[in-house]
């Protein structure tokens, strides 16, 4: 094995060994990230609920405080009415205050139970704390109603049961607190240690990137080679586009002479020959023809696949009616009928390259007609985000699924010579204007149903600046 081989494969391993790498660093980071969102979105989220649902609880507990302060002071009696009238409106206005907190535990509790991610005995610990309110809440409420009834002393049992379910509320918010503490620590070791990782990776796919670049640095020397090479080719394609145009333009001067001679022998000499005389001057001058389509078609596609032109902003009306012009004899002797659908746009494309695909599929919905039915060409378009979808949509014989690829080959004809005109290059040209301009080309079509060719032209084509 060579030198240079033996050091582009070692390149191409360490190239997917840095790829591996990053790889992991990516999912490291996403790892890390997952922890911090983690953190951000459940671990705070329960502290913040916690320390609310504590809050909510001192608050229900002064509300009881002034409960009790109330309920003494009506069951003292020898109280002015409108003291005891005062009271009592106050101890309604306690209990409307005492249920707008119940109501605002009740949503705390909920945003913790609808986050994901919330370990399994946390999520017991917050059910048996709503548990533990209800039982105090109801509790609470019951004094209340006791109260508003005209039982204003309250007993010692009922201040003992509540004191107690109280201090069980607040032991069961610390214990939920130290949980919420715990998780979060995870989080921030997990993280921690994802970035220990991550900061190992760097530099070792820094070192291994060094490396890498000394080897190229060694393999300069074979990419100049290449580039060498590169131009050859260049070279030679240029020196075969000239062979080729040389070639063609050398072939048809005669070819044109035997089509002159021929179309001469058929006008002239014909009555005086047999069937069999006729019918073989017929066939040179219709084989003379056939390749002298075939020749102008090959040389319109070499020039499609060689020359670069600018691109330029144009109105696709314009280019449309161009190529309408293109096809304006073979239009009129079908007596075709050509709908445009929509307004079309402007956009930046090779002009010349598009009037053509234009042109050929205009020519090829006008060969591959149904007999006795004139032609029904639409054209029209649609927008994507990156591109334009142009469509020719014709109601000729259609094509089979089996055939939409192969049609866009050269000289690929599906019906016989001599059944339908054409040299077997014009889809060909199509595919070839498109791909140049960084497009595709499809056809939708069954047999019997007509075809509908689609082809798209990017929008990230930059117009040529003017050189004045």
């Amino acid at each position: 094995m060579k030198s240079t081989s033996k050091i582009f494969i070692l390149v191409l391993f360490m190239l997917g060994f840095l790829a591996s790498l990053a790889w992991i660093g990516v999912r490291h980071i996403a790892d890390i990230l997952h922890e911090f969102d983690h953190v951000t979105q459940v671990d705070l989220v329960l502290m913040e609920t916690a320390t609310s649902l504590n809050d909510i609880q001192l608050k229900k507990e002064i509300l009881f405080d002034k409960l009790t302060s109330s309920s003494e002071e009506l069951a003292f009696g020898h109280l002015p009415p409108s003291r005891a009238e005062y009271l009592s409106d106050f101890i309604t206005g306690l209990e409307g205050e005492f249920d707008s907190y119940i109501h605002e535990a009740d949503e705390q509790i909920q945003r913790a139970n609808k986050l994901s991610g919330v370990p399994d005995d946390l999520q017991d610990s917050f059910r048996q704390m709503r548990l533990q309110m209800q039982d105090y809440d109801s509790t609470v409420k019951a004094i209340f109603r006791s109260v508003e009834k005209g039982g204003f002393q309250l007993s010692m049992e009922d201040l003992d049961s509540t004191d107690t379910k109280q201090k069980i509320l607040t032991e069961h918010v610390q214990h939920i607190n130290s949980q919420i503490w715990a998780l979060v620590h995870g989080s921030v070791v997990r993280s921690q240690h994802w970035r220990e990782q991550s900061k190992f990776i760097f530099w070792f796919s820094l070192l291994l990137t060094a490396t890498l670049g000394l080897l190229l640095f060694a393999f300069r020397k074979n990419l100049e080679e290449l580039a060498d090479q590169k131009k050859n080719l260049e070279k030679v394609n240029q020196e075969l586009d000239r062979f080729v145009h040389t070639v063609s333009h050398d072939i048809l001067g005669p070819l044109t002479t035997i089509v002159g001679y021929a179309a001469h022998l058929e006008k002239q000499y014909s009555p005086s020959l047999d069937e069999r005389g006729r019918e073989s001057i017929k066939g040179v001058r219709k084989g003379a023809e056939r390749l002298n389509v075939m020749i102008k078609d090959m040389l319109e596609l070499t020039r499609m696949t060689r020359v670069k032109n600018p691109y330029s902003k144009t109105d696709v009306q314009e280019i449309l009616d161009a190529a309408l012009a293109n096809c304006d004899f073979a239009i009129r002797q079908s007596a075709a009928d050509i709908k445009v659908e929509g307004t079309l746009p402007q956009i930046v494309c090779d002009r010349i390259k598009t009037t053509a695909v234009f042109s050929n599929l205009i020519n090829n919905a006008l060969k591959f007609t149904k007999p006795n039915e004139p032609p029904l060409i639409k054209i029209g378009w649609r927008e994507t985000p990156k591109e334009y979808e142009f469509y020719v949509r014709d109601n000729g014989i259609g094509i089979a699924p089996s055939s939409h690829q192969e049609i866009f080959n050269i000289f690929k004809r599906l019906q016989p010579a001599g059944r339908q005109e054409g040299s077997g290059v014009g889809l060909a040209i199509v595919k070839a204007a498109v791909e140049d301009q960084g497009g595709q080309v499809r056809v939708e079509s069954t047999p019997g149903r007509g075809a509908t060719f689609i082809f798209t032209i990017p929008k990230n084509l930059i117009p040529a600046k003017p050189l004045y």
